[in-house]
């Protein structure tokens, strides 16, 4: 198993608030896209190296679709930064059918998606900001493939670059970067450790404050330079 995959085996297990709560702690503060990224079936979670895209509809030219075919490869998450593009689906079960035989883990679309439906069943996650019967592709031009992307974030700009790891659950999506990704990880297993003996105190029927305080709870996370 390389470095990558073994990263991603031990994100799998954690919970996207945990992460949250580290890279924040760490002063990687905008790591989060913004909330109107919803999944298609609630509850979905995937976590994996990021496949980025991105496109327009305010070019005349642009990349055939099927390079984003060709982009897959297994266990990757395919993200795509749309310039917010509200004209239409920008993918569909088609698409969608032809990444997943490729190895595909799941998608990220900043835009419009259709055939909601199908993906309803589909094992892999779909997340997106609206649904659309329009093909949006008479207007929007896929523009990069695998180069730096840049989504809406809670607390601003997310930049996002090829091979970093995103995990998303029923709360949202983080995204890791690469460089900072083993720390971070290894932060969040204790930082979960942590959360998990502070329910069971609380279960327990211990006060709150007293519980959290005696957790030392992210007192482990050193800040980045």
């Amino acid at each position: 198993m390389n470095t990558t995959n073994a990263l991603v085996a031990r994100l799998q297990k954690l919970e996207s608030a945990v992460v949250a709560d580290v890279m924040d702690t760490m002063g990687l503060e905008h790591q989060v896209p913004a909330p109107g990224l919803l999944p298609v079936r609630r509850h979905s979670t995937m976590a994996g190296p990021v496949i980025c895209a991105a496109g327009s509809d305010t070019v005349s030219e642009g990349l055939p679709t099927f390079a984003l075919d060709d982009a897959i490869y297994p266990g990757g998450i395919l993200v795509i930064d749309t310039d917010q593009c509200s004209g239409g689906a920008i993918i569909g079960d088609n698409m969608v059918t032809s990444m997943v035989n490729r190895g595909a883990a799941g998608f990220i679309v900043d835009g419009g998606i259709r055939d909601a439906a199908e993906f309803e069943q589909l094992e892999q996650p779909v997340f997106y900001r609206y649904t659309s019967p329009l093909n949006a592709h008479k207007y929007w031009r896929l523009t990069a493939v695998e180069q730096p992307i840049t989504l809406p974030g809670v607390r601003g700009p997310v930049n996002i670059n090829p091979g970093d790891l995103l995990l998303a659950d029923a709360d949202g999506i983080v995204v890791l970067p690469i460089a900072h990704a083993a720390q971070i990880i290894a932060d969040a297993e204790i930082h979960l450790a942590t959360e998990n003996s502070i329910k069971q105190g609380l279960v327990a029927g211990g006060d709150r404050k007293t519980v959290t305080q005696a957790a030392g709870r992210l007192k482990h996370v050193q800040r980045l330079g």
